[in-house]
């Protein structure tokens, strides 16, 4: 539970930290368009303004009449004003309030297809005596400034300029990186630039398009995600006009999103690598306090049982001594007493090997070491061995190699040695009486190996129970009916002391002990 909340927080940091990202950028984007659409309005209305202006100059000129027809000195004016002048990009047009061309700069300069009479704008400026800027025809002509030419407050004529409807970007205007400008009059008419292919411009859009006046805000135009900012063009005399600047705000988000995925999975995999380092300390933390845990039970258990053991032991021993005493005084009367003396004696020596070794495993000594020949400590083990009611019946095979020095504790390594060739002999002898082997034998062998001495004993009774063998050097874990389970531990013990090792290997037949201990010299 733990761990999923930890990567849940983890993982929320970045999916927190690229909202955040993506607000500041949306936020940024924002306030750059509306400084845009703020500069793009000024330097437009500045353009539109100095063409009206210029138109009107030439229209407040007492020579211009258009009602008298083309003059020569008119003529002669316009073409000096406008002659291939870059101002208007299609033409400049003289006309009569009946909407008749009197002049115009090219000569062939479209009007359009309807009557000029039919023009909102047209009709605008001869009633309200006031100049306009709007489409010359229907939503796709070019842009027109339209200026009254009065005389005595009655319009007696207009001069049109008309701009490249298609002119990217807007007259005058420098976008500053923005996708999309568009102007539109105040009545909500598109007015520039060219409609895009599939463009669908309605009076909710433009409706929409002026709330962007007082607040730049995210807009879907034509299901296209954008970021919007407007601001009102200010031409002296014209009112309404708009200029709305737009920007896709789906490529913004994608630059946003490749960040994020890149900081994303450097979380995950920084998140990822952290789990799973603190879920491996955490479990070698769990089984090191298992481990341990079972290590101090056991440790309280073998001291229980070592005091136990102790206690035991003195009191066995103590009535052991008594028996022996009796023993010694007792003569054998007759047939059955020579058989059953030795019998007793034989039972009182391993009572005294059972005391021995509860008494060495309730309270252990330090090893005093010694150069010992190793050769004379296994024969004196053997000898020990030998005494055993079951040698008789279980044949040992000795080999033993001269001149092999260990520094030791007799005493320990002795007992080490008696365990092990003990617990054979004796395995042998119960394989016998149970028929598994007729002929069981005993091998112990003595070499030098890598400058080590390598003792091996092995029997053929059968080998350890495999139920036994996960526990076969635990205290007090044994099959046999007559052992406690303490030679094996207690030889292990001994011979790790003196820097050695004892192991245990299976054979088709039996069992195979190797202990093997550092060499202090080796014998030529």
């Amino acid at each position: 539970m733990g761990l999923a909340l930890l990567g849940v927080v983890a993982l929320a940091s970045p999916l927190l930290a690229y909202r955040e990202d993506l607000q500041n950028a949306r936020e940024e984007v924002l306030g750059n368009l509306s400084s845009q659409a703020q500069v793009q309005a000024e330097a437009l209305g500045v353009h539109l303004g100095l063409l009206e202006a210029e138109l009107r100059r030439l229209a407040e000129h007492p020579e211009l009449i258009p009602e008298d027809g083309p003059s020569a000195p008119e003529e002669a004016m316009l073409d000096s004003a406008f002659h291939h002048s870059p101002l208007f990009s299609e033409g400049v047009a003289l006309l009569t309030p009946t909407g008749r061309r009197v002049w115009s700069d090219p000569p062939d300069m479209s009007l359009g297809a309807t009557p000029l009479t039919s023009r909102p704008w047209f009709r605008r400026v001869l009633v309200e005596g006031a100049s306009d800027i709007a489409l010359l025809e229907g939503t796709d002509g070019p842009l027109v400034v339209a200026v009254p030419i009065l005389h005595e407050k009655r319009v007696t004529g207009l001069l049109v300029g008309e701009l490249r409807a298609g002119a990217r970007p807007l007259p005058g205007v420098h976008t500053g990186g923005a996708d999309m400008s568009l102007l539109m009059d105040e009545a909500g008419q598109f007015l520039l630039p060219v409609p895009m292919a599939g463009f669908a411009w309605t009076a909710e859009v433009a409706a929409r398009l002026r709330t962007l006046a007082e607040a730049p805000r995210p807009f879907v135009l034509d299901g296209r995600r954008m970021l919007g900012a407007a601001a009102p063009v200010r031409v002296p005399g014209i009112n309404g006009m708009l200029l709305a600047v737009l920007e896709d705000e789906e490529r913004d988000i994608a630059r946003l999103q490749r960040r994020f995925l890149g900081q994303l999975l450097f979380h995950v995999a920084l998140l990822g690598s952290t789990l799973l380092l603190f879920t491996f300390l955490l479990r070698r933390s769990y089984y090191s306090l298992l481990a341990a845990e079972e290590r101090l039970r056991h440790q309280e258990t073998m001291a229980a049982l070592g005091a136990a053991s102790q206690l035991i032991a003195h009191e066995v021993k103590n009535a052991l001594n008594g028996i022996q005493a009796a023993l010694s005084l007792l003569r054998p009367a007759a047939t059955a007493g020579e058989v059953a003396l030795p019998a007793l004696r034989a039972q009182v020596r391993r009572l005294g090997h059972l005391a021995r070794s509860l008494l060495s495993f309730g309270a252990p000594r330090a090893a005093l070491r010694r150069a010992c020949e190793l050769r004379l400590l296994v024969e004196e083990a053997l000898q020990s061995v030998r005494l055993l009611p079951e040698a008789e019946d279980v044949p040992l095979e000795v080999s033993l190699e001269e001149g092999l020095t260990v520094q030791a504790d007799p005493a320990l390594l002795v007992s080490a040695i008696d365990n092990l060739v003990r617990n054979a002999v004796e395995a042998g002898a119960v394989a016998r009486d149970t028929g598994l082997r007729p002929s069981p034998w005993v091998r112990v062998s003595l070499a030098r190996e890598d400058g080590e001495a390598v003792l091996r004993v092995e029997d053929n009774a059968g080998g350890v129970d495999p139920d036994l063998e996960p526990r076969l050097w635990e205290p007090f874990a044994t099959a046999r009916a007559k052992g406690v389970g303490l030679g094996l531990p207690m030889a292990r013990t001994a011979v790790e002391t003196h820097g050695g090792r004892l192991t245990y290997t299976r054979l088709p037949e039996g069992s195979r002990f190797t202990l093997r201990l550092p060499l202090e010299s080796v014998s030529v």
